[in-house]
């Protein structure tokens, strides 16, 4: 018996080992080095800590930009476990990586089998960029989750059997409720883009089906539509009725990403059509086959259930890449969708590679041809990490080394007939790479990207009794996180209401002069203001090195630097304290 379970559920066993490995495996063990970290973690400590559920306040200002779900989930798990480290804000985000990979193994097998549902789980778990913005505390991860969830219970309401038309034998009508929910829950989780990752794919598949009509009368249902409006409305109507600007700050968010407004801000449109070749790595080569689908004739006729996964991936691709601001981060949603199709496409370029039909010689030559560069690529690795971080040359090669091995194995399953076992074997080469980056490498670069080494420093520095540390224009928010004991506030009487971008939109509506040169005289003008009247008892300040240098000469006489960061690879920090001249503490240099 367990030799007939190993037998039968091996692989998935295997599946979930690797997906555990890649996304559990050393949580915390780097510092919150992003700004969309450092945002969400103080966000979820300003909940807890002030009890702002309703709407977080970061910086001095309340936080309006992003909807609460993920918020009140690393809040909940704070409150319920007492811990304040990074794994624990990072856990919704990873506990969604894991649940989507298991819904893409689902769906995968919906879509073509068995070996499809298992390239596809291994796809995803190995895809480098999903792993990276998975393992990150933020909103884009139960977004992932819930757009995944939405497009499953379509695909199972549209197709009972997994094999009909959309609209032959529909699936059980619960499916209904479950996609209105899952778009509910990812509205609460990153507002209306959630209605264009589900929406565009399941309309662009219908439409290439012609089936629009019947699909979205078997999808629509009005108690889900019910559940979506309450899910959709629970956090903006309570909003709006304590604070009415609410609304514009929300426009004024969506105008900046899709261009309607005129705030520049983000990436230039197009950029996200390049960014994908490195997004979909390792398998891009696959990747970039199965988006070719529209313009295989043989492939449509085949297989035409794959314009599904084709309009999540390439089609959201589109749609995004003519905002105005295409960060990569906004595609992430999109990636399962992208496993969805290297899943189908290993699968089948290993069958027709083994076999005589036409297009077996072409096939071998691209599975070999994948084979030889990841080997090469793991074989080349080391020198590269032996010029970044030398310290870690070792764990470096042994990771090339283990790569190396999964192609080696990966060759000899293909030729046994295991199509989905040499993706397996592949996955957990990956899977090795990932822990040794996460538990070796990754963390040397803590003291030069962290907030840690800051605050131990801050608190050797400020005295025990001083109930506030003041700052002036902006901090990175990871210092909210690491430094504990004092009250971060703010003091700039002119910084932003909300965001930057809502006061430059002010300022345009009442045609009010805003230079650079402008802001640094205001912001000269307030630091001098705040040190001619600073409180003994609350005399330190915290400043942007780069911001503080433009106005030294002009401070000299009313504050005086006690500690300075130097050599860093994040904002570094002055601390200045008014009218009570020392000694100025250097940190140690960690530039490399």
């Amino acid at each position: 018996m367990p030799i007939e379970a190993v037998r039968r559920w091996g692989a998935e066993g295997l599946l979930a080992v690797v997906a555990g490995a890649v996304f559990l495996g050393f949580l915390g063990s780097t510092e919150l080095w992003g700004k969309r970290e450092q945002r969400a973690s103080a966000e979820a400590l300003d909940t807890v800590d002030r009890g702002h559920w309703l709407v977080a306040e970061i910086q001095g200002r309340p936080r309006l930009e992003k909807p609460p779900l993920p918020r009140w989930i690393a809040a909940s798990l704070i409150t319920i476990s007492g811990r304040r480290d990074e794994a624990i804000v990072r856990l919704p985000n990873v506990l969604a990586a894991l649940a989507t990979v298991f819904l893409v193994y689902h769906l995968g097998r919906r879509l073509g089998g068995r070996p499809v549902g298992l390239a596809s789980g291994f796809a995803l778990a190995s895809m480098l960029y999903f792993v990276v913005e998975m393992r990150q505390a933020g909103n884009d991860g139960l977004l992932t989750l819930f757009t995944t969830l939405a497009l499953l219970a379509a695909w199972e309401r549209l197709h009972g059997d997994g094999l009909s038309a959309p609209g032959d034998l529909p699936g059980p009508r619960p499916w209904s409720i479950v996609f209105h929910l899952a778009l509910g829950l990812g509205f609460l989780t990153k507002g209306p883009v959630v209605l264009l990752m589900a929406g565009l794919p399941v309309v662009g598949y219908l439409a290439t089906a012609r089936r629009l009509r019947s699909g979205l009368g078997l999808l629509l249902d009005a108690r889900g539509l019910v559940l979506f409006a309450v899910l959709a409305l629970a956090w903006p109507i309570p909003v709006l009725l304590r604070d009415p600007v609410a609304a514009r700050v929300w426009w004024l968010e969506i105008g900046q990403k899709t261009g309607v407004s005129a705030i520049e801000h983000g990436n230039a449109r197009g950029t996200l059509a390049l960014d994908w070749f490195w997004m979909t790595m390792p398998w891009t080569p696959l990747a970039l086959l199965a988006a070719a689908w529209p313009i295989r004739r043989s492939a449509r006729e085949g297989r035409p259930r794959s314009g599904f996964a084709w309009w999540w991936s390439v089609g959201n691709l589109a749609a995004l890449g003519l905002w105005s601001v295409a960060k990569p981060n906004y595609y992430v949603p999109c990636l399962p969708g992208v496993a969805l199709m290297v899943g189908p496409e290993w699968v089948r370029l290993a069958r027709l590679a083994r076999s005589s039909a036409r297009g077996s010689r072409s096939a071998r030559f691209l599975i070999q041809g994948c084979w030889t560069a990841l080997f090469v690529g793991a074989m080349v690795a080391p020198v590269a990490i032996g010029q970044v971080a030398p310290a870690a040359l070792g764990w470096g090669m042994f990771g090339a080394l283990g790569v190396g091995a999964s192609v080696v194995v990966g060759a000899w399953a293909w030729r046994r007939g295991w199509d989905a076992g040499s993706m397996a074997s592949l996955a957990s080469g990956f899977a090795l790479i990932s822990m040794i980056g996460y538990g070796a490498i990754a963390p040397i670069e803590n003291p030069s990207r962290g907030h840690r080494t800051l605050a131990e420093a801050l608190s050797k520095v400020v005295p025990a009794g001083t109930p506030t540390v003041w700052f002036f224009d902006e901090l990175d928010e990871g210092l909210w996180f690491y430094w504990e004991g004092h009250d971060l506030a703010p003091v700039s009487r002119d910084r932003a209401r909300y965001n930057r971008g809502f006061d430059l939109h002010e300022a345009a509506l009442a045609r009010r002069v805003d230079t650079p040169a402008r802001r640094l005289e205001v912001a000269r003008e307030h630091l001098a203001d705040w040190a001619r009247h600073a409180d003994p008892a609350t005399p330190y300040i915290l400043i942007r090195a780069r911001i503080y240098d433009r106005m030294a000469r002009d401070l000299a006489p009313l504050v005086e630097p006690v500690f300075r960061e130097a050599g860093l690879k994040r904002n570094e920090m002055v601390l200045l304290r008014a009218r009570t001249p020392g000694p100025v503490a250097s940190a140690p240099s960690t530039r490399r």
